[in-house]
């Protein structure tokens, strides 16, 4: 079964002449394949280590929708940027403000 199955029986045509004709028209309009993408970068021993650019800064380095890495700055728990997981901006309106605050104040008193 090829990636074309699917299609070549729509199309009521073996699946392999089908792609077949795919490559041909490909190479005729001299498309190459994409490259497949490099991984984020990791040292040998396999734990986290942080995205760097060019000039050596810490980038966020998770992949955009597009493919490519994320370049904005890493923030936070992982060197994430606030888009995809660093540190959080807080609570935003007077409920979750206050709500905050009772959760602080029970985490205190735990502690004693």
């Amino acid at each position: 079964m090829t990636k074309f199955s699917h299609f070549a029986a729509d199309l009521g045509i073996p699946a392999a002449e089908l792609q077949r004709q795919l490559e041909a028209e490909a190479q005729r309009k001299g498309f190459t394949p994409p490259k497949p993408r490099r991984a984020v970068p990791a040292n040998p021993r396999g734990d986290f280590k942080p995205y760097r650019d060019g000039m050596g800064k810490v980038r966020c380095g998770a992949r955009c929708r597009d493919g490519h890495p994320c370049k904005a700055p890493g923030i936070g728990h992982g060197n994430r940027c606030r888009r995809h997981g660093g540190t959080s901006t807080g609570p935003r309106t007077d409920e979750g403000r206050q709500r905050a605050r009772e959760a602080l104040e029970r985490y205190r008193a735990g502690k004693t």
